[in-house]
């Protein structure tokens, strides 16, 4: 794994560590790495506009993942699967709600959205933006029309 990529996780890290101890993180949101190819050609054949060729995560956001009305049902996903996103999202299945794109491991789900409002040292800016992450409680979930599964197209691997 590149430098980049550990970078990433230990800011993830800090931001966890910041939102236990002070209840907020101060840091900015940043990116962790390009829109993977899946959402990308999705979005072009589908019409919807992506904001950013970056996928980004906020503390903000973050702070939602692990939110008390999350912690009361049993619904937080580790710290070491937050952490690990960046990267595990390439091996995680890819789904479509007609909003937000849904990566999942079978375990947890992340939810993705493709043109969120941001505010970045004070300025608002749309982005690719991770929303939250949930763990799973249905492991059907995916099955329904609600949800279209996004896989690669082969011919252009």
């Amino acid at each position: 794994m590149s430098n980049g990529g550990e970078n990433i996780e230990k800011l993830i890290g800090t931001i966890l560590t910041d939102i236990r101890q002070k209840g907020f993180s101060v840091i900015q949101p940043f990116s962790i790495g390009p829109v993977e190819k899946r959402m990308m050609q999705f979005a072009a054949i589908n019409g919807i506009l992506l904001a950013s060729d970056e996928l980004y995560m906020s503390s903000k956001q973050l702070q939602h993942s692990m939110r008390a009305s999350k912690g009361a049902k049993g619904l937080i996903v580790p710290d070491s699967e937050l952490i690990g996103f960046p990267k595990n999202r390439f091996a995680m299945d890819l789904y479509y709600d007609g909003e937000c794109f849904i990566y999942t491991n079978g375990l947890s789900k992340f939810i993705v959205h493709p043109n969120y409002k941001v505010k970045i040292s004070r300025e608002v800016v749309k982005l690719v933006n991770f929303i939250t992450a949930t763990l799973r409680t249905d492991k059907y979930e995916f099955n329904g029309k609600r949800y279209i599964k996004i896989e690669t197209d082969p011919a252009t691997e």
